[in-house]
């Protein structure tokens, strides 16, 4: 009997894993991670804490030459829209060698996308799943060829999307990227970082979305560790989260504010929610949502 019973806590044990697996497999959907050259210096200090993450996150690695894959790759809506990456805050010659790597990836696993010649980070893009769209100012600076009511018509449209809400940048943020300010958990609720000026920000977003309730999400920045002096650290933001269709991956840092910052995410939807490690890859200035990209099974290559 003793025999019998510990086969049936293995097999019990074995079909949790199994389930486990199946539902981290991403079958909604991929998670993609970059990698850097073998070569690349700047991230040497980072490899070990690199690979974790993508073991953790069971994502594909797309080895374009960077791991900020949130900023070059395609946003989602409806559609896949790649628009131009050139940053500001980057050589052109830099980011138009990581633009063309990852573009070159796109085209070769036969990703159906839409070009757009609008410069934006997929950083400043946080999307409600259904017709609206949060980006900060830097769009306009960066795209200074188009009036402003022009550059949110063309991107009404290539997005095909209803509203476009424009938002002050955090003070002090070289990137200007909204996904360090803001994350919708559902589509008219809002969590919010508590960044400096994030009262004008809730102005600016109740006045375009009267229906939306705005949450504060704790944040704990932690400046120390800081490894670019240009870039300031991302640990301590939790705003910074990605979301799949059944799943949110929440930043941890080692900070007692972690089961904190868990637990309000927790209490506002039903998703699978998967605590991600990311104390040391924070420290260069972005965490998960950075870090990752996700690509809803519908719009996979078929």
């Amino acid at each position: 009997m003793n025999v019998i019973k510990k086969l049936v806590i293995i097999l019990m044990m074995l079909s949790g894993l199994i389930m486990i697996f199946s539902k981290n497999n991403h079958a909604d959907g991929k998670i993609y991670t970059g990698i850097p050259n073998a070569n690349d210096d700047y991230y040497q200090p980072f490899k070990f804490d690199i690979k974790k993450l993508q073991f953790s996150l069971k994502s594909q690695v797309v080895p374009y030459g960077d791991i900020w894959i949130r900023d070059v790759a395609p946003v989602a809506t409806s559609r896949l829209v790649k628009f131009k990456y050139s940053p500001d805050y980057l050589p052109n010659r830099q980011s138009h060698k990581i633009d063309a790597e990852f573009r070159k990836w796109l085209d070769s696993n036969q990703f159906n996308y839409t070009t757009s010649n609008i410069v934006l980070d997929g950083g400043n893009f946080i999307y409600n799943g259904e017709d609206t769209v949060i980006m900060t100012t830097k769009v306009l600076s960066e795209n200074p060829k188009y009036t402003k009511a022009d550059l949110i018509d063309e991107l009404k449209s290539v997005l095909q999307v209803s509203k476009i809400i424009l938002i002050n940048p955090e003070p002090g943020d070289v990137l200007g990227h909204a996904d360090g300010q803001v994350h919708f958990i559902q589509p008219n609720v809002l969590f919010m970082g508590n960044f400096e000026g994030n009262i004008a920000v809730k102005k600016q977003i109740k006045v375009a979305m009267p229906q939306v309730k705005i949450l504060d999400l704790i944040s704990n920045y932690q400046e120390s560790g800081q490894y670019d002096e240009q870039i300031p650290s991302a640990k301590g933001l939790y705003i910074n989260m990605m979301e799949t269709k059944h799943a949110i991956y929440v930043p941890q840092y080692g900070l007692r504010q972690d089961k904190d910052a868990l637990k309000l995410v927790r209490q506002y939807t039903d998703k699978q929610i998967h605590p991600v490690n990311v104390s040391k890859l924070s420290t260069l200035g972005g965490s998960v949502n950075c870090l990752t990209w996700y690509c809803p099974k519908e719009l996979l290559p078929k």
